[in-house]
């Protein structure tokens, strides 16, 4: 069963006055066409606010990230999730759960980060999957 995950990471510096929020997509059965239907939902469903930016997904280090900037964050952040999903389902992809997880990392240097993720795994049946007709992958 083929799975995306979508990440979201919030990362907290100890000694900076910013923090930095993205999301990034995972997994080798993202195609540019889902990552042109992502962007496009997101800049016309959400309905953006004071300085908030589009928020789009562009390749990055051999992944699909989109960064947030501040307002972006503190007014829209939901609403892109909720795009996101439906935008998924629309495509055959499925929520499946989410999950977090933390990573702390404390330097010599006296600067120190933590890193929050969220992941949400999404999956498309495998049935959505089968040429017609066909009851199995293998042969």
């Amino acid at each position: 069963m083929p799975t995306i995950l979508l990440k979201k990471t919030f990362k907290t510096k100890k000694f900076a006055a910013s923090n930095e929020k993205a999301f990034t997509l995972h997994g080798p059965t993202i195609t540019a066409g889902m990552i042109v239907a992502l962007n496009d939902r997101l800049a016309t469903q959400v309905h953006h606010t004071g300085s908030a930016q589009v928020l789009r997904f562009d390749i990055l280090d051999g992944h699909y990230y989109a960064a947030m900037n501040h307002d972006y964050q503190k007014y829209h952040e939901e609403d892109a999730v909720a795009v996101i999903c439906d935008c998924m389902e629309e495509m055959g992809w499925f929520f499946k759960f989410q999950y977090d997880s933390t990573i702390r990392s404390d330097k010599a240097s006296g600067s120190s980060s933590t890193t929050n993720r969220e992941i949400m795994v999404f999956h498309k049946p495998i049935e959505r999957l089968l040429p017609e007709g066909e009851t199995t992958l293998y042969s």
